[in-house]
Formats: C-alpha cells, structure tokens, sequence
C-alpha cells in the first residue's frame, strides 16, 4: 500500500473512533433521543449527497433499498440506543464483530465456505463478545454493548447483501442510505420520542456537532474513502488495518471522556481482535 494511502485509512479508522465518543458524549451527557440523531445526521446528508438520487438506479435496486434499510435505521437506531449508556471503548470492540458474522452470513446466504481456522476464529470471537456483554456482578447482560452488537449484525447483513447489488457508486449509495434513514427515523422519532423541541433549545449545539460529525467524518468521508481503497487493494490488505479503530476509540475516550476500561473489556479485546484479524485475512486471501 502506497504511504498516501495508509495514510487515508488510518485517518478513516480515526474518523470511526471520533464518531463513537462524539455519539457517546452527546447521547450519554445531553438529553438526545437516539432517533431523532440519527434524523439529523440523515438530513445533512441528504443536503449534500441529494442530487446523486437522481442517477440511474442500479439493475437490483429493491436489494439496494434493503442493504440502505439494514446499514441505516435499523443499524443506526441500535448504535445510538446502545451508546446512551455503553462507553466508546467498549462498544468499538464489539463492532469488530461484524467482521465473523458477516462471514457467517456469507456462508448462510452466499453459500461460501469456510476452513476449521476460521471457524475456530468465529468462535473465539463470540467468545469474547459474550465477555464483554455479561456484567458477572450484576448478573445481567450490558444492554448497551447488546444493542451495539444488534446495530453490527444488521451492518454486517447488509454489507453480505450488498455483494448482490452489484457495482454501485457509493455516492449513490450513501444517498439512498441517507433517505432510509430520513423516512424512518423521523417518524420513529415524533411517535416514540418526546421533548424534541426541549432539546432543540436546550442541546442544539451538541445535537449539530455529533450528526454533522457523523454525516461529514464519517458517512461521506470515512466510508468514501474506504470504498475506494477497497477498489484499488485486496481487501486482505485494507481490512486488517481497520482494526487499529478500537485502539483509536479507546484513547480517545479515555482522554476525552474520561472512561474507565474495566477488566472484562481487556479479556473480550484480548479474544476479538486476533480472531477477527485471521478471520479477514485468511477470508478476503482465499477469493
């Protein structure tokens, strides 16, 4: 990889971890309902990414529209849900999860195969999930980092479904991603949330610095990028150094926010991230 390009995508992985603690600090210090974040991250996107709705759409576009339904509402309304009461830290390591389970997915609904390493890497992975998910001194499991583990098994379902598409522009992608979000989000907001205007008055500054972070950093910049060095390399190559995400989260979040890894967040981290680094690489070098 060129020095230029390693560049980029550390910037992207760094881009990634700001949007956990920026979401976690405005959803967890500010009354922010998390569908109503997610409204407003889709209307900003929508302001800048509007025209390109107005391309051809693609051959299948109905899957389209399900890949934009399971990466936008459904995986934006778990994520901020989970990150009102789940640290950064901790819900960034989960998120290298969508990586086993989309293989598992790819295995279920594209017929892939997989070796007894990688199925041995799947396992320990969930293995450390389920760590970090179930707090032993209150015998229960941590909803937040279970709904952020939700919001990255529909991630991952949707980016399996997104090999059936095709070849898509990702501009126009992240469009029609932006008006699933838009058309869900804001009704889901007025019907199951309140005292929306209580926050315009009260948290309109963190409400624009958390969703114009996420639809600029990362929705346009972060992922366009990504999908481009995913065109030019072997995803072998590109997928592997996403991994440096969580170190970035949990920095940032201890710096920024002042968050404590607990035990159990080590020991998880400890089994997800070498799992899911065989898991990617021994999966992108296979086809």
């Amino acid at each position: 990889m060129q020095p230029l390009d390693f560049i980029v995508i550390m910037i992207c992985c760094l881009a990634w971890a700001g949007n956990f603690v920026v979401s976690a600090w405005a959803l967890g210090a500010h009354p922010i309902p998390p569908f109503m974040l997610a409204a407003v991250r889709a209307i900003i996107v929508l302001c800048l990414m509007g025209p390109f709705l107005f391309r051809k759409p693609p051959k299948n576009f109905h899957i389209l529209l399900l890949v934009c339904a399971c990466v936008g509402p459904l995986h934006l309304g778990f994520l901020y849900t989970g990150l009102q009461t789940a640290s950064a830290s901790g819900g960034s390591i989960v998120a290298q999860m969508m990586i086993p389970i989309a293989t598992v997915l790819s295995v279920i609904i594209l017929r892939e195969t997989i070796g007894w390493t990688r199925g041995l890497a799947i396992f320990g992975a969930f293995i450390g999930v389920m760590v970090m998910v179930y707090d032993p001194a209150a015998l229960e499991l941590d909803m937040g980092l279970f709904y952020i583990l939700l919001a990255y098994i529909s991630l991952a379902f949707g980016s399996v479904m997104m090999k059936r598409v095709g070849d898509v522009d990702w501009r126009l992608y992240v469009a029609w991603m932006a008006v699933m979000v838009a058309v869900t989000m804001i009704p889901f907001s007025l019907l199951f949330e309140t005292d929306q205007n209580e926050v315009l008055r009260k948290s309109l500054i963190p409400l624009l610095i958390a969703a114009g972070y996420a639809g600029l950093a990362v929705t346009i910049f972060a992922h366009g990028q990504y999908f481009k060095l995913i065109g030019k390399y072997p995803v072998s190559v590109v997928v592997p150094l996403t991994l440096v995400m969580p170190l970035f989260t949990c920095i940032l979040g201890v710096w920024l926010l002042g968050e404590a890894i607990i035990l159990r967040y080590y020991i998880g981290a400890a089994l997800i991230i070498p799992c899911v680094y065989i898991i990617a690489k021994r999966q992108r070098v296979k086809q």
